[in-house]
């Protein structure tokens, strides 16, 4: 559990790998010759009326819900029953939702027969109201004698909403989630409401319409793809996403702009940090916050320790740092971005150095 002066909710994201091929592919879906990869990757852009992040690029996903914590699930779930189960039914369920298709059975699931039943689940889901009191996806699911298996999503990191600012209500621990796919889902449509576009991206495509202004990616997203260039072929991917499923590998980014010296060019770019676990920056915060907490815990426990640790060193970093490629950090879809990273042993060495390198100007 993160401790937070801020509400925590769980949530997922799934990062959807197809396995490309040009055939049984809709005319709309990107079908350029795909260079260095053999897989693409589900985007859906966010609309414009959302306030986090509107127009963004994203991977599909969502809030856990109170049904998602059902009990009632594992009726459904072929044994052995998966860690953190109501996760990844809400990444079932957001997937749904949002694209309609279904992680697994997707074929046995929806076909021509039950289209209306499908398009009224839809329906029902959407109705938060109504969806308070019934779980619609379960009972469909139970309705449907269909087990699922939930256990090729591979837990590829944690990402925690870092404190932004007074006005923030809650923060989220979200899940990202890897499953490969190898037949396209003929079901897969956007829901037009929270998002409103679909593309099939590799990571090479993806950071270089980043890149270009085409698209907007979030911090994690754009980081996320930067891991996954290294991986080109989608077994890569999975061997991979299996060894950092074992790690529960957690990134808790403390927000952080760069210290100015006084006698500085007032010309100098924008920044803003994300300091990440071993950054000296974010371990003299959480250093901080330590010592805080064991101070109110003094004057019930005169020997707790809140001595400073000597070993943070001033040269380590591991940050995202944020800048807008047109000058002004409030504008998200302008944000360009840059990784450093000289931890020993991190296992986001690799990538250290990933820039968004901008198009020379005309």
């Amino acid at each position: 559990m993160i401790k937070s002066p801020i509400k925590v909710k769980l949530s997922s994201t799934v990062i959807v790998l197809l396995k490309w091929g040009v055939d049984k592919l809709p005319k709309s879906i990107n079908k350029k010759p795909l260079k260095n990869y053999d897989y693409r990757v589900m985007l859906v852009k966010r609309s414009n009326q959302i306030k986090f992040f509107p127009s963004a690029h994203v991977f599909p996903g969502g809030a856990v819900d109170e049904n998602d914590n059902s009990k009632e699930w594992e009726q459904v779930i072929e044994k052995p029953i998966p860690s953190n189960l109501s996760i990844r039914i809400s990444a079932l369920r957001e997937i749904f939702e949002e694209t309609n298709f279904f992680l697994d059975k997707n074929e046995k699931l929806i076909n021509d027969k039950n289209k209306p039943i499908i398009e009224k689940l839809q329906s029902d889901l959407m109705n938060k109201e109504t969806s308070k009191t019934n779980n619609f996806l379960l009972n469909f699911i139970k309705d449907s004698g269909i087990k699922l298996k939930l256990d090729q999503l591979y837990q590829w990191a944690r990402w925690i909403t870092p404190i932004l600012g007074p006005k923030q209500t809650h923060r989220f621990d979200t899940y990202f989630y890897v499953i490969p796919i190898y037949q396209y889902p003929e079901s897969c449509k956007i829901d037009g409401t929270e998002n409103v576009e679909m593309d099939w991206l590799s990571p090479e495509e993806a950071l270089e319409e980043h890149r270009i202004g085409k698209i907007s990616l979030p911090p994690p997203t754009w980081f996320t793809f930067h891991q996954l260039s290294k991986c080109h072929t989608i077994d890569q991917v999975i061997e991979l996403a299996k060894e950092r499923d074992s790690l529960d590998i957690l990134y808790d980014p403390i927000m952080t702009k760069p210290t100015i010296p006084s006698n500085a060019s007032t010309n100098l770019p924008q920044e803003r940090y994300q300091v990440l676990s071993g950054d000296y920056i974010y371990e003299q915060e959480k250093q901080k916050q330590q010592q805080q907490q064991q101070s109110s815990d003094s004057s019930t426990n005169p020997n707790s320790n809140s001595n400073p640790n000597p070993n943070l060193n001033p040269s380590h970093k591991n940050r995202i740092i944020t800048r807008s490629r047109i000058g002004d950090l409030n504008d998200q879809f302008s944000w360009i971005y840059e990784y450093q990273n000289n931890i020993p042993g991190s296992v986001d060495s690799q990538i250290d150095g990933a820039n968004t390198i901008l198009p020379p100007k005309l």
